[in-house]
């Protein structure tokens, strides 16, 4: 009896780490049934994937991917059920809104420098979508299907700037080639179109999603392997530090999905697993990052890719722009840091910041310790006016902390990299504000936000993690003080006990 237990379980285990590669490999062989049709008829964007798929693009158009936001809850500073995302919120990289920056570009193509928020909106519009307004059928039609679902794609097309009768917005791959490339669900090389800004080297986290640098991509898994899709809905996870808005915020994206709550085996297996109480698989897993740590918007410099005025090109491993101006940044690489994160549940308050501030601390119920990227900034600021006056921030008149908080302003991310004239950016970027109600005083100032905001970091999975006197030890990677542990406790922590 006892035999035919172990064999169950030693089946289960084997087939369970082999699902991931027999499922990689059956959708590999799959072939689009529509293949004959694109053939004899052409291919015309979402219209002709709507001839089959009915109903995709009712699907889609009520995603983040085409929302840029949604209903939020237990933010720090924001009211639950208020709807926010990167529709609303100033983006930390790019420095500014995606309102004001929808078609910045550079000679009307798209760079890092030029930061157009536009370019991974999964439909080609002019101007981002209004939050709560249902999508027309002349907006659905700019969907752009293949982004996601061809293996072929020209990524030029996508990031030249076209002008047409709806106006100016950026382009789409279009191509037979592309149409017949179709994929059952989004390889990863779709996804990283995007997220990873547009296959730079390793810009938005500092930690690929790549077969050299993380352990699950060598093995062949595939992004929507752990972030699961309803309805064209995309699981992101409940333990995130930035991203506040959240198509499924009741489906975890976590390492116990796969294996388990006790997932280490052999000689040190006890203690290895004893660590999961407090610490998230990423933290041992991950054992570097790199990425921007500080940004100066109040003072630009020109681009240069030796690293002379700005670590942007070197960084990104890109073509530099030495004729841009761009914020003054420090790059660092190296361990992560870390905070305490609770996961996003129901009845979990404040599991996350509109800021990106830490809210857990080592006293939270459920939280563990997990690695960020910190990120200071300098960011531009009103002389006049209150963050509360913008739209849809008037709740904040009434919170004593932020009723005189100075309102945040966006720069044009293509004048600012043109002109190195902030002024003159901030004009520009504050323009779409004025149909709303906004318009700033003409008065800036640099103001350093208050806080650091923590970048969550979740890739980059190394199978040997860090070794124990990594952490355990005084010159260790973790700042046990900072964590909030006592001196007694840190003493024991460093001994390696």
């Amino acid at each position: 009896m006892k035999f035919r237990i172990f064999l169950f379980i030693a089946l289960l285990v084997l087939s369970v780490s082999g699902f991931a590669q027999q499922r990689s490999s059956l959708l590999k062989g799959w072939v689009h049934p529509g293949n004959e049709i694109i053939k004899a008829s052409g291919y015309d964007g979402a219209q002709s994937c709507t001839m089959c798929h009915q109903n995709a693009l009712d699907e889609i158009t009520h995603t983040v991917h085409w929302n840029l936001a949604t209903p939020v809850r237990n933010v720090q500073g924001l009211p639950d059920s208020s709807v926010w995302g990167m529709i609303n919120r100033e983006c930390a990289l790019a420095g500014s809104t995606s309102p004001s920056n929808w078609v910045a570009a550079t000679d009307g193509k798209f760079s890092v420098q030029s930061a157009g928020c536009g370019i991974c909106h999964i439909g080609a519009l002019p101007q981002p979508p209004m939050p709560g307004k249902p999508a027309t059928e002349a907006e659905k039609n700019t969907v752009d299907c293949l982004v996601c679902h061809a293996k072929e794609y020209d990524w030029t097309k996508r990031a030249t700037l076209v002008t047409d009768s709806t106006g100016t917005h950026w382009g789409q791959d279009k191509s037979i080639g592309a149409a017949l490339s179709i994929t059952k669900t989004p390889t990863n090389e779709a996804c990283q179109r995007c997220h990873e800004h547009s296959f730079s080297h390793d810009y938005k986290r500092g930690t690929p999603f790549t077969p050299e640098k993380d352990v699950h991509a060598e093995a062949g898994l595939e992004c929507v392997t752990c972030h699961t899709t309803e309805h064209h809905k995309i699981a992101k996870g409940m333990n995130e530090s930035d991203m506040v808005a959240n198509d499924l915020p009741d489906v975890a994206v976590s390492c116990s999905n796969c294996h388990g709550e006790h997932p280490h085996h052999g000689k040190n297996a006890e203690t290895l697993n004893a660590h999961i109480n407090k610490l998230a698989c990423q933290t041992c897993h991950i054992t570097e990052t790199s990425g921007i740590v500080y940004e100066n918007w109040g003072k630009p410099v020109k681009d240069d890719i030796n690293g002379q005025y700005s670590e942007l090109s070197k960084f990104d491993k890109i073509p530099s722009n030495p004729d841009l101006y761009v914020p003054t940044d420090s790059i660092k690489m190296g361990s992560p840091s870390y905070i305490w994160n609770a996961p996003n549940t129901p009845n979990q308050k404040n599991a996350q910041s509109w800021m990106a501030f830490a809210t857990a601390d080592i006293h939270t119920a459920n939280a563990k310790i997990f690695p960020v990227r910190g990120l200071t900034q300098v960011m531009l600021f009103d002389k006049n006016l209150k963050m509360w006056q913008a739209p849809g921030m008037a709740f904040l008149k009434e919170d004593p902390q932020m009723a005189n908080f100075p309102l945040l302003l966006a720069p044009n991310r293509e004048v600012y990299n043109k002109t190195g004239d902030i002024k003159k950016a901030i004009d520009a970027g504050m323009k779409p504000y004025e149909s709303m109600g906004l318009k700033w005083s003409g008065e800036w100032m640099p103001m350093q936000v208050p806080g650091t905001s923590y970048i969550s970091v979740n890739h980059g999975i190394q199978k040997d993690g860090f070794s124990c006197t990594s952490c355990h030890s005084k010159d260790g990677v973790m700042d046990f003080a900072k964590l909030g542990y006592t001196t007694q406790q840190i003493e024991m922590l460093e001994q390696n006990k």
